[in-house]
């Protein structure tokens, strides 16, 4: 790959970058598409069109990365919701085959039970902020 470096600044001004632009990119979209592309470059306080795209496509974490980070936090709850369902099948166990009432063991049930309500409403509260 052949880099190029710029030798003076562009019309658009200086924007800190000294590497020469080369490689096109190019976009079809529908009619609605390009009006709200539009209106959102309009909306912004970039002087070209290219650096808005620039900087929508470079700098800020798209929904991708988000989707991502989603996907993640639900395996990982699913993951602990397994583990809190083997301690109650565990102790569900040990009281059935006991054949006594010991309270120990349904206050361990009932702090399972809280730490499985607590990751359900971290794991709803965490996908409505997103």
């Amino acid at each position: 790959m052949d880099i190029k470096t710029k030798k003076k600044a562009g019309q658009s001004g200086d924007d800190g970058n000294k590497i020469l632009r080369t490689k096109k990119i190019w976009l079809n979209v529908s009619p609605e598409e390009y009006q709200k592309i539009s209106e959102y470059f309009e909306a912004s306080s970039h002087k070209t069109f290219a650096h808005f795209c620039r900087e929508k496509l470079l700098e800020k974490p798209g929904k991708v990365q988000q989707k991502n980070k989603v996907i993640s936090e639900v395996v990982q709850s699913m993951f602990y919701q397994n583990k809190i369902g083997t301690n109650i099948n565990q102790i569900a166990k040990r009281v059935n085959t006991l054949k006594k009432d010991y309270p120990e063991l349904i206050s361990e049930l009932q702090n399972e039970l809280e730490e499985l309500r607590r990751l359900k409403l971290s794991l709803i509260t965490g996908i409505n902020k997103d």
